[in-house]
């Protein structure tokens, strides 16, 4: 008995106390992951037998949405930080800050009004969402979303790319431990006392349930 409760006590800290920070700033690397929830990932596409027992037995694969925005930043970082009251970052290196914030009504941040790709994805837990711009001209911009859900949020690696042949280009890789109805903010802040176009991105996550339909909490 005293053995169990040692075992206990051990699943309960790390459940509850080995949580990684909010937001962790990753080396500019695309992400190496494996996609799909185990076991369906190891099981050939032709057997949906097998797809559908696993499907019967563990259920459905929660499904979760991301709205993505995109913006350039046309103030010093200070100003944004102070325009925004968004305090000292949750996270800062590589040459970019994160925070976690609350969603309000205004869809972009002061200092960074413009927005140049709002993008939208809807995957399923542990697999990999890649979306590309391809037409945005003359940038190419690239998201990639690798999120593991839990009970009130979404353990979300992300991995973001700006390619440009006029300014330099720009790659964020993030993790971020994002609660349902916040959003992960991202400012490049490699020159932060100039006012001046450098990129920044907004996520916010909503799960959804198996008709498509946002959960309610």
């Amino acid at each position: 008995m005293a053995l169990s409760l040692v075992l206990l006590g051990g699943i309960y800290f790390l459940a509850h106390f080995d949580r990684p920070p909010a937001v962790t700033i990753l080396p500019p690397t695309p992400l190496n992951v494996k996609s799909g929830r185990a076991p369906d990932r190891w099981i050939p596409v032709k057997w949906v037998w097998l797809r559908r027992a696993c499907g019967f037995v563990f259920g459905l694969p929660r499904q979760v949405g991301f709205d993505i925005q995109f913006v350039k930043a046309t103030e010093p970082v200070a100003l944004i930080v102070a325009q925004n009251s968004l305090g000292p970052p949750q996270a800062q290196s590589n040459g970019l800050a994160g925070w976690i914030l609350p969603v309000g009504t205004q869809h972009s941040l002061k200092g960074t009004e413009s927005i140049v790709w709002w993008p939208g994805a809807l995957t399923t837990d542990r697999t990999e969402a890649s979306l590309h711009s391809r037409g945005v001209i003359p940038i190419d911009y690239g998201a990639h979303l690798f999120p593991r859900l839990e009970k009130d949020r979404v353990d979300l690696s992300t991995y973001f790319s700006a390619i440009s042949p006029v300014q330099p280009c720009f790659f964020a890789a993030v993790r971020a431990q994002l609660p349902y109805g916040k959003r992960l903010f991202v400012l490049d802040v490699r020159q932060p006392e100039l006012a001046t176009n450098r990129f920044g991105f907004l996520v916010t996550a909503e799960e959804y349930d198996a008709k498509g339909k946002k959960v309610k909490r």
